[in-house]
């Protein structure tokens, strides 16, 4: 399992800009809790079944929650480097070295 990596502090100005920042902050943040603890409850999850194998119901569908917040995850981090990037002020011409 990847260690959960920290998010920068979330500025105020930052915040007055892109306030919807914040609420995807605390669910990323849920989710990565939520990850492990159904490892905690599923330690099963940290590799893959058997070839053929049947897993119990609770193991089955804890596979499938986990497989379903990491691509959330990544989609968050997407969004907020882009929100990032878009609130920087644009390059002009000027800016290059030549």
């Amino acid at each position: 399992m990847k260690t959960a990596t920290r998010l920068a502090p979330l500025a105020p100005k930052l915040l007055i800009a892109a306030p919807e920042l914040a609420a995807l902050a605390l669910l990323d943040r849920a989710l990565a809790i939520a990850e492990r603890a159904l490892i905690a409850e599923h330690p099963l999850l940290a590799e893959e079944p058997a070839p053929g194998s049947v897993e119990p119901p609770c193991l089955k569908q804890a596979r499938l929650l986990l497989g379903s917040t990491r691509p959330l995850r990544r989609a968050l981090a997407r969004y907020r480097l882009a929100v990032r990037r878009s609130l920087l002020p644009p390059q002009s011409d000027h800016d290059l070295p030549f």
